[in-house]
C-alpha cells in the first residue's frame, strides 16, 4: 500500500557559515508510521552557541520518538489532548538536551535550539514551537496558510530556545481539527523568501512549485538531492546566508498541477 504522505526534507549550510568554518546548525527529522500519521522535527541551533548543532539534533532526534511513543499509546481526541503530548514532548526535548549537556560537563546553554515539530494525518494537523521555525499548511481548499507565528524577544534578533529557563510557557500549540492536503515546516532561513513577515503570509510563488514537486516524488534519495541543490543555489543564497532547513509532506492521492522547484 502506499504512504499515506509524500515527505522529504534537507538542512543546508548557509553560506555564512561556510566562510566562518561553522557547521550546519540546522537539523530536521520526520518518519512516516504505518497507521498513515506524518511526524515533522525542525530545529535551528542558536549562532552564538557553540554546541547548537548538537543541540538541534538532539532535539529533532528526541521529539520524533516521544510523539511516536505517545502514539503509540494512543491518539488524543480533542485539542486539550494535543496540547497536552506536545507540551510533554517539548519537556522531554530539553531534558534530552540538558542530559546530553550534563554528559559533557558543559551548561545547557551551549546546545541551545530552537524546535518546531508537527503531527499530521488525513484528518487533523497539531503544530508546537518554542522560536521562530516557520510552519504552512495546504487546506483542502488550496489556500495556503501559516499555522505558526514566529517568537520574537526584545530585540529584532532574539527568539525563545528550548534550553531557556521555564521554556514550557513560551510553548505554542496550534490545532486543526480538519484535513489538509501539504505542508511545509521551515526554519527561520528562508522567512525572507517564504513569507510576508509584517503580515505572516505564505508567498504562494515560493511554497506552491515546491509542493508540487513532492508531490510528484517516486525517487526519495533524487528528490533530496535536488531539494539540496534548490536551496543551496546561487539565487537563494543570494537573498540568505543563513542555514536553511525544509521538509515538505504532501498528501499521496493529492494532484498538484503546477511547476516544480527549479522549474
Amino acid at each position: 500500500m502506499e504512504p499515506m504522505w509524500r515527505v522529504i526534507g534537507v538542512s543546508v549550510q548557509g553560506t555564512s557559515h561556510q566562510k566562518n568554518h561553522l557547521p550546519c546548525q540546522d537539523a530536521h527529522r520526520y518518519r512516516v508510521l504505518p497507521g498513515g500519521a506524518a511526524l515533522i522535527a525542525v530545529a535551528d541551533g542558536a549562532g552564538s552557541a557553540d554546541r547548537s548543532d548538537e543541540g538541534a539534533q538532539c532535539a529533532v532526534a528526541e521529539t520524533i520518538a516521544s510523539i511516536e511513543a505517545a502514539l503509540a499509546e494512543g491518539q488524543p481526541q480533542d485539542e486539550a489532548g494535543w496540547q497536552a503530548l506536545l507540551t510533554e514532548v517539548f519537556r522531554q526535548a530539553r531534558q534530552a538536551v540538558a542530559e546530553l549537556a550534563e554528559a559533557e560537563n558543559v551548561p545547557s546553554r551551549a546546545f541551545a535550539t530552537t524546535l518546531t515539530c508537527a503531527v499530521v494525518s488525513d484528518e487533523w494537523l497539531a503544530v508546537g514551537q518554542i522560536g521562530d521555525g516557520v510552519a504552512v499548511a495546504r487546506g483542502e481548499d488550496g489556500e495556503l496558510f501559516a499555522v505558526t507565528q514566529p517568537q520574537h524577544g526584545e530585540y529584532a534578533n532574539e527568539t525563545f530556545f528550548l534550553t531557556m529557563d521555564e521554556p514550557l510557557q513560551q510553548v505554542q500549540v496550534q490545532v486543526y481539527l480538519r484535513p489538509i492536503q501539504a505542508l511545509a515546516v521551515m526554519t527561520d532561513g528562508l522567512i525572507r523568501l517564504a513569507m510576508n513577515v509584517s503580515r505572516n503570509e505564505p508567498h504562494h510563488p515560493f511554497f506552491q512549485p515546491l509542493l508540487a514537486f513532492a508531490a510528484r516524488i517516486e525517487d526519495e534519495a533524487g528528490a533530496q538531492e535536488q531539494l539540496m541543490g534548490f536551496l543551496a543555489s546561487d539565487r537563494i543564497c543570494a537573498r540568505t546566508d543563513d542555514d536553511k532547513t525544509l521538509v515538505l509532506a504532501v498528501r499521496s492521492e493529492i494532484p498538484v498541477d503546477l511547476e516544480p522547484a527549479g522549474g
